[in-house]
């Protein structure tokens, strides 16, 4: 019963949703997420804190109280046998009590012991992984697992910055 109250209110505090990917693109563009009590300077020094406790080697970039974070989530994508890598950059902006996580660039490479370099991955038109209105087979985890990823950092914030 607690596990589906923090679930529910999780959900409701959470903000304007969850992002997926569909033939348009990644959607919503972005979230906005509310952090009652917290001003945006207060938010700002939080999420830094939360960069440093959750990345080894963060790469960021700070201009008027907005960050911006580079990662790599390594094997976040398995196609078939292959595992690809997966390189972000978002944008966390604040205001007070809330704050706006978007994603800015996404990347992807094969894990292999060739270097294949970065693919950029289209955030803005997802017509080459569907057909006919649904998603190709072969592009399915990419389609699940991009936003997934999001979602999941945007969400390890949030709590973060809702934590005492």
């Amino acid at each position: 019963m607690i596990i589906l109250l923090v679930l529910v209110c999780t959900s409701f505090g959470f903000g304007q949703g969850k992002f997926v990917f569909n033939k348009d693109g990644l959607s919503p563009k972005h979230t906005i997420s509310k952090v009652d009590g917290l001003s945006k300077i207060q938010l700002f020094n939080k999420a830094l804190k939360w960069i440093k406790a959750t990345y080894k080697k963060p790469d960021t970039e700070m201009d008027k109280q907005i960050i911006r974070l580079t990662s790599i989530k390594e094997n976040a994508i398995q196609a078939d046998k292959r595992y690809f890598h997966m390189k972000y950059v978002v944008e966390i902006s604040f205001k007070e009590g809330q704050y706006t996580f978007k994603p800015l660039e996404i990347q992807t490479k094969a894990n292999s012991k060739y270097d294949m370099g970065w693919k950029d991955f289209n955030l803005n038109n997802g017509e080459a992984y569907f057909k006919k209105g649904k998603v190709i087979k072969k592009t399915k985890s990419y389609v699940k697992a991009i936003p997934a990823v999001l979602n999941e950092i945007n969400a390890r914030l949030y709590d973060f910055l809702t934590s005492e």
